[in-house]
């Protein structure tokens, strides 16, 4: 048997659960009920995914590597409730009791720690499963071991998606992103470029480098819009390319995965 690794964006899914009860007033009860929830989702992904191995993976506190290198990145984003806050260790001990496996590193965001692990998975021959709407993911999935799923749309993504949705192929999105700016993460793009003009040029040139080194190749009003913008094109790639070389401190082995046995 084919061995997998589900890898769950742990705030991504809570935060989705925790919003939809909104209707209730009492905010312990919402914070019990968001968690009955998640551990009903969680349950429901092991049976349909069978995995080998599984992990919740949650943000660290506080900032990060990118805030330190743009101030500005994510700045705006409608902050936690501090009861759910104050929470998520219990939801972590729930994750736990029900034998799915957590993670967080101080000083790293989900993203990167989920990355590091499908990319160390793949070259195990395992394939990852990583479950989460946040579009950043796919990137990764030019390796036809990593996909992506969306828990909520029902929906899965692979390699053969990313072109029909984006007109690149994955490993081309950290160059367009680079172009036309993350705007959910607050991280900027170059002005004036949307979406076709991004496409138009990263078909001439596929990378930022290429495509300043030459830059006299595109038209006068491409050319006027990408004057200047060389050091923040690079910047804004760095901030949206994932990392996958995090020094996580767990083998592949801690993270096997047993099904709570029914009482």
């Amino acid at each position: 048997m084919d061995k997998k690794l589900l890898i769950i964006d742990g705030l991504n899914l809570i935060r989705r659960f925790y919003a939809a009860l909104e209707s209730e007033q009492d905010l312990v009860r919402r914070v019990e009920r968001a968690q009955s929830i998640t551990i009903e989702a969680l349950v429901k992904l092991a049976h349909q995914f069978n995995p080998s191995y599984a992990v919740v993976v949650f943000d660290s506190n506080g900032k990060t590597w990118r805030h330190n290198l743009y101030p500005e990145y994510k700045l705006g984003r409608v902050p936690m409730d501090d009861l759910l806050l104050e929470s998520l260790p219990d939801f972590a001990k729930l994750f736990r009791f029900n034998h799915f496996p957590c993670l967080r590193l101080d000083g790293w965001e989900a993203d990167d720690l989920i990355a590091t692990l499908a990319v160390k998975a793949a070259h195990n021959n395992v394939t990852s499963y990583i479950v989460s709407t946040d579009k950043g993911f796919t990137q990764l999935l030019g390796d036809e071991r990593i996909l992506q799923y969306d828990y909520f749309a029902k929906l899965g993504y692979d390699k053969i998606w990313v072109p029909g949705k984006y007109g690149v192929e994955p490993h081309q999105l950290v160059d367009y992103w680079a172009l036309v700016g993350d705007t959910t993460n607050r991280i900027p793009g170059v002005k004036g470029i949307g979406p076709k003009t991004a496409l138009t040029i990263i078909s001439s040139f596929p990378t930022i480098e290429e495509i300043y080194a030459n830059v006299t190749f595109f038209s006068e009003r491409i050319q006027t819009m990408l004057a200047g913008g060389y050091e923040q094109c690079l910047q804004s790639r760095s901030l949206v390319a994932l990392k996958t070389d995090v020094d996580v401190g767990v083998r592949l082995s801690q993270l096997r995965y047993t099904p709570k046995a029914e009482s």
